[in-house]
């Protein structure tokens, strides 16, 4: 049932990876491979060097979901780098890189839904859930970091709470704890097909986490993350970063934590 859509994904997936050198991709120490995780065909990098040992995955943001006048796009691709390179630059034996459903391979499955009201939906963590542990998988653990940048950090949540004995740690980047927080912030319509991490929060608070925010994001205020994380001390504020730029400094700090 997967051919034609295999052959949509790969075709894609080379045109991203062979455009010009305007988004060109950090990861080119990595493997590139489709991850099956039905209904969708996910798009991961990875380099595994050390079978057994702890497995970092990094989960990309919402990307390109809405167009500077705010309206829906018709490609989620992100156009930024920003966590790809974070991500090329990790020095540890096992390092992955994983874009969201409909980002990088778009297929007949996606529609405007999984990147707009259902970013956050049951299918798509589901889907997300099977990719994680199809990497950890491949690199023979059960141990798991798991690092979300903004969006990418309620996906992480919601997939370290259904897993949390394998969950080493959970790192989030600017990260969206709280959507319906979030969006209410924002005046943003409510994503009304998504789960909400804070409906898990019980167990979420049981992992271990850390969260770098910075002082100057408007994307994500640091209220919203103070507000949501039961632990102060796991949360690391940095005074000049805003949603991107301002992380290169506690880098080695998010290669170290394991």
């Amino acid at each position: 049932m997967f051919s034609k859509k295999i052959k949509t994904a790969l075709l894609f997936a080379f045109f991203v990876l062979a455009s010009g050198c305007a988004h060109k991709n950090p990861l080119t120490d990595f493997q590139f491979q489709t991850v099956m995780a039905p209904p969708y065909v996910l798009a991961s990098w990875y380099r595994i060097s050390e079978l057994g040992a702890p497995i970092r995955i990094y989960i990309e943001g919402d990307g390109h979901s809405f167009d500077a006048y705010n309206r829906p796009t018709a490609n989620p691709t992100p156009k930024s780098t920003f966590l790809r390179e974070i991500a090329a630059n990790d020095p540890n034996p096992n390092v992955a890189y994983l874009g969201r459903p409909c980002q990088y391979l778009q297929t007949n499955t996606c529609t405007q839904d999984d990147w707009t009201c259902g970013r956050f939906s049951p299918q798509i963590v589901n889907s997300m859930e099977q990719s994680v542990l199809q990497l950890a998988k491949k690199g023979q653990t059960q141990n798991i970091v798991l690092i979300g940048y903004s969006g990418g950090a309620q996906i992480a949540g919601l997939v370290g709470v259904k897993h949390p004995k394998i969950m080493n740690r959970i790192i989030t980047i600017a990260g969206v704890l709280d959507q319906e927080a979030w969006t209410a912030y924002h005046q943003d319509t409510p994503l009304n097909k998504s789960l909400n991490l804070r409906d898990y929060k019980e167990i979420f608070d049981q992992i271990p986490q850390t969260h770098f925010i910075g002082k100057k994001d408007r994307v994500v205020p640091n209220h919203l993350t103070e507000n949501f994380v039961q632990d102060k001390n796991t949360i690391i504020t940095l005074e000049k970063a805003d949603h991107q730029k301002g992380y290169d400094s506690v880098l080695k700090q998010i290669y170290d934590l394991n």
